[in-house]
């Protein structure tokens, strides 16, 4: 099955995209631009929001606006006004790392991770930010913390570190947001790419974009067996998420940077395609 091209676009490092089934409308942002996007996919608009720093993922509120893991920490982001009002930096030591994915949980809570700016070592963390802006580093040790998603069911966590090249499966408490290592649920030949953004479906199967490999694939985190590839016409493949009205449609960001654009003219763009299961309503942050 192939993607096909949702909305033509050249951002530098698109990633983490979220369906707002409020708005009916994706958010997703391109990190080294400071950028974030709103797309409406009834009218194909692209609304620009500039932070003025890298920003790694910006999730809806439960509330008006946005919370948003940025270079340099964690902020609120008002849309209306376009104010941005930081919470808390957990790196302040650490000025060559910044914030790259995230998700919200079941109970409202912002987890997101670390990387350096030029990745050589493993100076990362996953963190999580409470509803009363509190955080907590749950894992450390990270070369890019990246994609992570939680089962329908609440028992299991799923992250990659995509530098190691698969994805980890944790047992995951909601109530305490304790994470356990469990195993590792699949490891992703270099030669074919490295596992970047991910989602899940209704059914608990994970949505791996691979990076350097122009496909998303479709995994079965009980058995570790690929079920189902969706090839990109952009190889730099980075994240994807279910959306839409029925929450059947799988939208997939891409990455223009170090591509030539003679090969590759679609890198950078927004690509969405119908895989025949249907995904899961995204949770907003409830601080």
């Amino acid at each position: 099955m192939k993607a096909a091209l949702q909305l033509k676009w050249n951002a530098i490092v698109g990633e983490g995209p979220v369906w707002d089934y409020r708005q009916h409308c994706l958010y997703w942002v391109d990190i080294l631009r400071g950028h974030i996007y709103k797309y409406d996919p009834q009218t194909g608009d692209n609304q620009i929001f500039e932070m003025g720093q890298y920003v790694g993922a910006a999730v809806p509120r439960s509330k008006e606006g946005l919370i948003v893991a940025l270079q340099h920490g964690f902020g609120l982001y008002d849309e209306e006004n376009k104010a941005l009002t930081m919470l808390n930096d957990p790196e302040t030591h650490l000025p060559k790392n910044r914030f790259n994915d995230g998700k919200v949980d079941a109970k409202g809570r912002l987890w997101a991770g670390t990387m350096q700016i030029d990745p050589k070592e493993p100076q990362g963390s996953l963190y999580v930010l409470d509803t009363t802006h509190k955080v907590e580093q749950k894992l450390d040790n990270i070369y890019i913390s990246n994609g992570l998603i939680w089962s329908p069911d609440n028992q299991w966590f799923y992250f990659i570190d995509s530098l190691k090249g698969g994805v980890d499966c944790y047992r995951f408490d909601l109530e305490t947001a304790a994470i356990t290592y469990e195993r590792e649920v699949l490891a992703i030949d270099p030669k074919v790419g490295v596992p970047d953004g991910m989602t899940i479906d209704e059914e608990g199967n994970l949505w791996v974009a691979v990076y350097d490999g122009g496909r998303v694939i479709a995994v079965n985190p009980n058995t570790g067996k690929i079920i189902q590839q969706i090839d990109v016409p952009a190889k730099k493949t980075s994240s994807c998420t279910f959306g839409g009205e029925n929450l059947d449609t799988l939208f997939i960001t891409t990455i223009s940077e170090n591509t030539d654009p003679n090969d590759e003219p679609l890198a950078g763009s927004l690509f969405s395609v119908k895989p025949g299961v249907r995904g899961i309503k995204a949770n907003f942050y409830a601080g």
